[in-house]
């Protein structure tokens, strides 16, 4: 089966793997950010995000929080 299949996990997914570490994140906002920084793939309307694009998601939002004036390009991925 193929990577994307194997390793992307939907917003909701993401969402509750990530309420354990005490992180509260919804399914909307995550689906908000990853359309905003280009990192997700899509199929029909379902979305799935890699480990890498969360890992990406993470850190542009951070460069974006510390007011970094140059934000890394956002590659289109469809």
């Amino acid at each position: 089966m193929s990577k994307i299949f194997d390793l992307g996990r939907t917003p909701e997914e993401w969402s509750a793997k990530l309420r354990p570490r005490g992180v509260e994140l919804s399914p909307r906002t995550l689906r908000s950010k990853a359309r905003a920084h280009g990192q997700y793939f899509a199929i029909g309307r379902a979305i799935f995000i890699t480990p890498d694009q969360m890992d990406e998601i993470l850190l542009r939002e951070a460069r974006q929080l510390a007011g970094d004036p140059t934000p890394a390009p956002r590659p289109s991925v469809r």
